[in-house]
């Protein structure tokens, strides 16, 4: 398609139409001050005009929505709003629904104030103290319980118990009788078996700030201490660590008691130190523009205390294994040629 060009036409202006152009200063000003005051009647006049219209048109809005409003009234019942064509009208079912519902929430209201002051204290939270509080203190320090009790079955529990009565420790396959069936048995156990059966108490620390070298150095000062000795051990310490330790061997005296062991004869079987690897980590700042890592270690202790009964074990233990040793002699066993003298020659 080829494109049409349009010429346009020139416009001839006849200066005999236009007005007269001033052709002095003086009138120069006076036209153009009458010319913008005329503008300005113009736009003023503009703005009543638009005010006028406006406030016209609200006013006819208003008429119109009030003689609606007036119908409405007439045609809705009085139970239902005047905006009865815009809100769904309520039935009556519903209106005694909402007036039930009312009704019980004020009688629920009118429960609570008469409820008595024990009705009232239960369902109140109130400030309990830690040593009071039962669920925290037995997560805290759990009952103790006795291994014979719950690894044994009762016949092994009752052979086990009189293998003991009888030596003062286990002896391993020894036959014993049983009255009730009169029948004997021999009871077979593990080296593992017979540790974990013997009478011990185990202790556990919180986290202590300190390090595993620190701590190992008053762990080996208490090898092998009876349990008192052990307490009056570390009260004379020069360490920071010695406290915390002693809180949790003192802790070991109440658990004898629970438990029906005499602290006497408790000794610190073993004992060991280790870290959870949660350390802090802070910058040290040095001189000449270095810095290092300051890291604040935390440890946590663990102690297993036993009775004299693995003492009396492990003694007769080394004992067998004494009387269990061969003889090495450098001679073999031929015979002596030659007239022995009657004395040693070295």
């Amino acid at each position: 398609m080829k494109c049409k060009r349009y010429q346009h036409e020139k416009l001839t202006i006849d200066k005999s139409t236009q007005p007269n152009r001033p052709t002095s200063l003086l009138q120069n000003t006076i036209f153009t001050k009458m010319h913008s005051a005329t503008r300005s009647l113009r736009n003023c006049l503009g703005l009543i005009s638009s005010s006028a219209s406006r406030s016209y048109a609200l006013q006819r809005r208003s008429f119109f929505t009030s003689i609606q409003a007036q119908n409405a009234v007439k045609t809705v019942s009085t139970k239902s709003s005047l905006f009865g064509d815009l809100t769904p009208q309520l039935n009556e079912q519903q209106l005694q629904k909402e007036m039930q519902q009312n009704q019980l929430e004020k009688k629920s209201e009118e429960d609570d104030e008469e409820l008595s002051e024990e009705d009232y204290d239960e369902k109140a939270i109130h400030y309990v103290d830690p040593e009071n509080d039962e669920k925290l203190q037995k997560y805290l320090s759990p009952k103790p319980y006795k291994t014979v009790d719950s690894l044994l079955s009762p016949l092994k529990r009752e052979l086990y118990l009189k293998n003991v009565k009888q030596n003062g420790f286990y002896k391993n396959n020894q036959v014993i009788e049983h009255k009730k069936s009169g029948s004997s048995y021999k009871l077979n156990l593990t080296r593992e078996e017979i540790q974990a059966l013997e009478p011990s108490i185990y202790l556990r620390s919180w986290r202590i700030k300190s390090s595993v070298k620190k701590v190992n150095i008053v762990l080996r000062s208490l090898k092998d201490l009876p349990l008192k000795k052990a307490i009056t051990q570390l009260h004379f310490l020069n360490k920071k660590v010695s406290r915390d330790i002693v809180e949790m061997l003192e802790r070991a005296l109440d658990d004898s008691k629970k438990m029906h062991y005499d602290p006497e004869k408790l000794y610190v079987a073993e004992s060991w130190v280790h870290t959870d690897g949660r350390w802090q980590k802070r910058v040290e700042c040095k001189g000449r523009g270095r810095s290092g890592i300051i890291r604040h270690r935390w440890v946590s202790v663990r102690v297993l205390l036993k009775t004299d009964q693995t003492l009396k074990r492990l003694a007769y233990e080394s004992q067998l294994r004494q009387d269990n040793k061969k003889v090495v002699s450098k001679l073999d066993a031929i015979k002596i040629r030659g007239i022995s003298p009657g004395f040693y020659k070295w």
